[in-house]
């Protein structure tokens, strides 16, 4: 008897250590992916901050407004900053780091001289200028070798292997990235300044509300009846799927048209407009051109009511492209109204639609007249930008404002950059890059 109780006694203790051990197995498994994806997160997000470096040096070539090259040297800073800390987050040893966290402290260091040094009314000089060139070029084969570095650790950065082939590639790039002297930094990271961004996460924009939704609030049916009517095809069901409660309330609509993917539409609760649509299907054959493809877009854009549309840009991905619509009224394109409309390029179907920031921004508009000329503009411009269209624009600023500018469009030293100068008052609004990609041109 005693030794029945014994054995089950055993029994007993071998399966609860069992279990306490697959518990801590499982732990163990869910802290290591934890780890991972705090890594990736880390990894990725340094990429960012050495590319946006990148691209705002390239602006300062171009900028010609003190407000503007504060404005630049401000996000460089922060860029700077927020590099190191991600890099000293990566499981790679100090040796293999050491020049590039330097590089990122210098650069940070550097705009915040340059920061002190316009705001006391100073300017950059062609020694400055020389400066940016250098650390730009240190940037871009930063970048370069980090795009490198992702592709050797590809497929969810396992610690082993990001430990392995990060400390080997960061040494060869941390060789290579060398100490640049600058005798004009003199101060250190201990008082950090105060800035104020009003960026695109700021509370005045978070409370903005949509200005281009009309109508009352309608019910859950009749927004898939919208939907259904927006897809203006044959669908063999149709169902609910969350609906969402961001910046613009909308239903999740799903339809299922007959042998191929679903179609997911959102309808939004006040006056049943399709804000964004999305079809699963994937093609992979190309059988029209891009210009066709335009067209099938604004075709499809004038049967759903958006008028005097025109493209400003375009991206395209495996057998698909993607148009950025925006209205044009007495010759002034109205950016902050965007549609972007996807194009199949088997067959020319729509299959993605998103007019979040049309439904956010329009309104009808009382634009101003140009109190500058296009030549008074022009004299703004640096310089350095050689200019190869303009146009009239509303350009959206930081807290929701509006304003009427000159685009120039120009290259400098191989690069392309957007110019706005506002065509009331002259100040350099604002200043894009376009990076390119195999896909297409973006702008940063």
């Amino acid at each position: 008897m005693l030794k029945r109780w014994f054995t089950a006694f055993v029994l007993i203790l071998v399966l609860a250590l069992g279990a306490w051990g697959y518990r801590q197995y499982l732990e163990k498994i869910s802290y290591h992916r934890y780890l991972q994806a705090q890594y990736d997160r880390s990894f990725y997000q340094l990429i960012s901050n050495v590319e946006n470096i990148e691209t705002s040096m390239g602006k300062l070539m171009v900028a010609s407004s003190d407000k503007t090259t504060i404005s630049i040297l401000d996000e460089i800073w922060r860029e700077a900053f927020s590099g190191q800390e991600h890099l000293s987050q990566l499981p790679i040893g100090q040796p293999e780091i050491d020049n590039t966290s330097k590089f990122l402290v210098q650069v940070g260091d550097y705009a915040y001289s340059l920061t002190k040094k316009i705001a006391s009314g100073g300017k950059l000089s062609d020694k400055d200028l020389k400066t940016i060139t250098t650390l730009h070029n240190y940037a871009v084969f930063l970048g370069k070798n980090l795009h490198d570095l992702s592709k050797k650790v590809q497929g969810g950065y396992e610690l082993g292997n990001l430990r392995k082939q990060g400390t080997k590639k960061m040494a060869q790039i941390d060789s290579k990235i060398l100490n640049v002297r600058m005798n004009s930094v003199n101060q250190t990271m201990t008082n950090f300044p105060t800035l104020i961004y009003d960026g695109p996460f700021s509370e005045s924009l978070m409370k903005l509300t949509p200005k281009g939704l009309t109508g009352p609030e309608i019910s859950y049916d009749r927004a898939l009846q919208i939907a259904r009517e927006f897809y203006g095809k044959n669908i063999e069901s149709e169902s609910k799927y969350s609906p969402s409660n961001g910046k613009i309330k909308t239903y999740g609509v799903e339809l299922k048209p007959s042998g191929k993917p679903p179609v997911y539409i959102n309808v939004s609760r006040k006056g049943g407009h399709v804000v964004w649509m999305m079809d699963e299907r994937s093609p992979s054959k190309v059988n029209i051109s891009a210009s066709q493809a335009l067209k099938h877009a604004k075709k499809f854009l004038e049967t759903h009511g958006f008028k005097d549309m025109e493209s400003t840009y375009s991206m395209k991905a495996p057998g698909s492209i993607q148009f950025n619509f925006v209205p044009v009224e007495n010759e002034v394109y109205l950016y902050p109204d965007i549609v972007k409309v996807k194009v199949a390029l088997d067959n020319g179907d729509i299959i993605g639609f998103d007019a979040t920031a049309y439904y956010m921004n329009h309104v009808k508009r009382k634009l101003e007249k140009p109190k500058l000329t296009l030549e008074q503009a022009r004299e703004k411009v640096n310089k350095n930008l050689k200019i190869e269209s303009t146009k009239l624009a509303l350009i959206p600023l930081e807290g929701g404002r509006e304003v009427l500018a000159y685009e120039f469009k120009g290259t400098y030293r191989g690069d392309t950059f957007y110019v706005y100068i506002n065509a009331i008052n002259g100040n350099e609004e604002k200043i894009l890059k376009v990076i390119k990609t195999e896909h297409g041109d973006l702008t940063m």
